[in-house]
């Protein structure tokens, strides 16, 4: 195809995990090579399957386009080795100079270069640009040195512009480009010409590759939905796993397997982790949402007989460890488990995870409460989460529901990890919601207290997470989770709490916390409220103290968005950004507005205004009556009279409407 570049990176494979993300950084970093230099192009189309990157640029035309700059060179009155030392590094005489505004200027035009003579540097600059979260070097035997960092040892590079093939060597992996690629590893392992991106796609399709991701996701969710249903059953939902396994494979066949009977007594959800975190398989389920005995995986070849015996066979290996793992643990108890967190560490500097329970406890004021705390970190010890961390809470639901604890426990066990981010659900139980408060708050108590803060994108306690699942709490659970109390009543008691284990917090911690809380409040209500940041800002400067109702604030920046939305307010936002330009930074003292004296009719007005705004500051429309009578007094009246007097008088009416405005607007 004319205008067409086609780039492909041949490799060892790519772990699935990294591929998803590949395909956007590929095209980011490539697309800014391309502006780099100049180039003009349509698009950048970026592929990435387990052994390879492919990269196509549409419409790139042969040549960058001529640049034409006009370059400031010395003053007039420079010495002249300087002017000598700009002409030479430009390659100008001094006839070409131009003189303006005291300074000598160039014009200097660059004339385009053609693509195929930048091509080798493009493909060293996205080598060495390409960001992955691992990756590694290998040796060169003709360079006698190592190679580039790439996620995988390279092992050819295809390019193609205008249908040519473009042969160049890469240094810094060792390889010369050519025009031809590889096939499936098993199934179609041998090399092949490729001539354009068509073709290319085509060919290797023939050879059992499907090169984008998405097409090739797709057809494996549809596979596995189809074989599923002719069972009349249907695969669980699984996005990640669904990812992983496109990464894993370069022609998806479905395989279905049988589970034995003596592990369909292990809970489901046992049951279903096991198979997909040791063997990336799919659980299925029937219509009502029972686990049937059979799974689904994703092959890279045809299955054969051995190969499904061989699929079962370790599956057994598999659930006969879980089976071990649930008999092993439900023979002991969940005390038994938490006595054991003694020898846990929650942190270095602040105690073990025995201490941290030990703190929830003094916050908590039900029997469901205090019992729900003493077992919810228990599970940490089983073995069952030992093998599976992300049944953590899981499991405690479990081991409790075994040892007949009351539902309500039992539930908000699992709950009190909610919600786990911005998108989780949030638990549906009031205790499951104040213990997960107490934890999470507890976490921020501590590591704040000692001075550990997140720096730039660096968070490695996940402390911006804790602090807005705090308030997620606060402002979307349906009830109360302080009971009545003030958040700084639960932190006061915790910094205690710390002291009385021998762990002395700072003594600002208190105010640090919230601070650190309504920061996230903020980020919360901009981001996933969609609330501008001035009314955000506006809102939380309306409260008096940090100890604020955050339902109260969710609802008054949803009111003052409602409000800045309408034609009106662009009126009051203009009337205060003059008050304030016209005061600047003049000191006003604060006077009763009621006790000034004006004879000119427009301050007169203005100043009846802000009196009504001043009695009811709950009515929008008092605020729009002062805004309109302060911008007609602002056109009409010199507010900085030269007499000081005057001038005085005047700035104090508008600091008031100001002052009334930052007290206030947050309050509607």
């Amino acid at each position: 195809m004319q205008n067409e570049l086609l780039l492909e990176f041949f490799s060892e494979e790519i772990p699935a995990r990294f591929q998803r993300k590949a395909i956007a950084d590929a095209q980011n970093v490539f697309t800014k090579i391309l502006q780099d230099y100049g180039a003009e192009f349509d698009a950048v189309e970026t592929y990435v399957s387990p052994r390879r990157i492919a990269i196509r640029v549409s419409g790139l035309k042969p040549q960058t386009k001529d640049l034409h700059e006009e370059k400031r060179g010395p003053r007039l009155s420079a010495p002249e080795s300087a002017i000598r030392g700009f002409l030479k590094s430009n390659g100008k005489e001094k006839s070409e100079l131009v003189e303006r505004d005291g300074y000598y200027f160039l014009n200097v035009e660059t004339k385009g270069v053609s693509i195929p003579d930048l091509i080798p540097e493009m493909i060293e600059d996205f080598i060495a640009n390409m960001p992955w979260q691992k990756s590694m070097r290998w040796y060169i035997e003709e360079e006698r040195s190592l190679s580039a960092f790439w996620v995988r040892p390279m092992r050819s590079i295809l390019c193609i512009f205008d249908g040519k093939v473009i042969e160049t060597y890469i240094k810094s992996v060792g390889l010369t480009t050519c025009g031809h690629t590889f096939g499936h590893r098993f199934l179609a392992p041998g090399s092949f010409l490729v001539s354009d991106f068509k073709d290319y796609v085509e060919k290797l399709e023939k050879n059992r590759v499907i090169l984008d991701f998405f097409k090739k996701r797709e057809l494996i969710d549809r596979e596995l939905t189809q074989r599923a249903a002719a069972m009349g059953l249907i695969p669980s939902a699984d996005p990640d796993l669904l990812d992983e396994v496109t990464g894993l494979v370069e022609f998806p066949f479905i395989h279905i397997g049988t589970i034995e009977e003596q592990f369909m007594k292990l809970p489901s959800v046992v049951l279903s982790t096991s198979m997909r975190v040791h063997q990336k398989y799919f659980t299925m389920i029937y219509p009502g949402s029972v686990i049937a005995p059979f799974f689904e995986t994703v092959l890279n070849v045809p299955e054969t007989k051995v190969m499904s015996e061989g699929l079962e066979r370790v599956l057994r290996a598999r659930l006969s460890d879980a089976a071990f793992f649930f008999k092993e643990d439900t023979d002991a108890t969940l005390e038994a488990f938490a006595q054991r967190l003694s020898n846990v560490v929650f942190h270095e500097k602040l105690g073990s995870m025995a201490q941290k329970v030990d703190r929830m406890m003094s916050i908590a004021d039900s029997k469901d409460e205090h019992r729900t705390i003493a077992l919810c970190k228990a599970d940490l010890m089983s073995q069952m989460v030992g093998e599976f961390p992300e049944l953590q809470g899981v499991m405690g639901e479990i081991y409790a529901a075994v040892q007949e604890e009351e539902p309500a426990v039992c539930k908000a066990i699992r709950e009190h990890y909610k919600p786990l981010g911005a998108n989780d659900s949030l638990p549906e139980t009031q205790t499951g919601a104040r213990v997960a408060f107490f934890d999470k708050l507890d976490t921020l108590v501590g590591f704040l207290g000692i001075g550990i803060y997140p720096t730039g994108s660096k968070d490695p306690f996940a402390l911006r997470r804790a602090a807005l699942c705090i308030v997620r709490l606060l402002c979307d659970f349906d009830g109360d989770v302080l009971t009545g109390e003030k958040l700084s009543w639960y932190i006061e008691t915790l910094v205690t709490a710390y002291s009385d284990q021998g762990v002395a917090l700072e003594p600002e911690t208190i105010e640090c916390v919230e601070k650190f809380i309504i920061e996230r409040l903020k980020v919360y209500m901009s981001d996933k409220l969609d609330i501008n940041v001035d009314v955000v800002e506006a809102t939380i400067s309306s409260f008096d103290t940090l100890d604020f109702d955050y339902k109260v604030a969710v609802a008054k920046a949803k009111r003052l968005a409602d409000l800045s939305g309408k034609a009106e307010f662009s009126v009051l936002k203009e009337a205060y950004k003059r008050a304030c330009g016209v005061i600047g930074d003049a000191e006003v003292s604060s006077e009763a507005v009621n006790a000034l004296v004006f004879k000119d009719d427009n301050m007169l007005k203005l100043q009846e205004a802000i009196v009504a705004l001043g009695a009811d500051a709950s009515k929008f429309s008092h605020f729009i009556d002062a805004a309109q009578a302060l911008l007609t007094a602002c056109d009409n009246v010199l507010i900085n009279d030269p007499s000081p007097e005057i001038r005085i008088r005047n700035l104090q009416l508008l600091k008031a409407f100001t002052n009334l405005v930052e007290e206030n607007i947050g309050k509607l």
